[in-house]
């Protein structure tokens, strides 16, 4: 349910998916900036005139494979590392500050950093890792 847009409505009112979900809101409503943008932007291209709107998911699923070539496992880590899969949080304190500021409370804050931080000392090269960024692709026919 994570990939529904209802407009109108905040996805919290229709979907509870936990505290990211409030962040990407919370966002939203100090900063503008969406977390949730791919799944507004059919709407928005048929809001703007254009017409035959599609979208899509893209198919593609990242593997880290444990039996894939040294050379391809270290190309696919190292650029999943730069999508920022698996970074160290900063200090808990700065993070848990900004998460606060950002809408969650502070037990949520900190359930957020051990899991960031899980993940970080978790997630290296000799990981097996399936990673679907889900990327939408939208398109339409513009009129003149």
């Amino acid at each position: 349910m994570s990939n529904y847009e209802l407009h109108g409505l905040e996805q919290s009112k229709i979907i509870q998916l936990g505290i990211l979900q409030t962040l990407f809101e919370e966002d939203s409503k100090r900063n503008s900036q969406d977390g949730n943008i791919g799944m507004k932007i059919p709407i928005l291209l048929s809001q703007l005139g254009l017409i035959n709107v599609e979208c899509r998911v893209s198919d593609k699923v990242n593997f880290l494979d444990q039996h894939m070539a040294d050379s391809d496992k270290q190309k696919l880590f190292h650029a999943l590392k730069e999508e920022g899969l698996g970074q160290k949080p900063n200090a808990r304190h700065e993070v848990v500050t900004q998460l606060v500021e950002r809408g969650l409370n502070s037990e949520e804050a900190n359930r957020q950093y051990e899991a960031e931080s899980v993940f970080a000392r978790e997630f290296n090269e000799n990981s097996w890792l399936t990673y679907a960024p889900n990327i939408k692709i939208t398109s339409g026919i513009m009129m003149r």
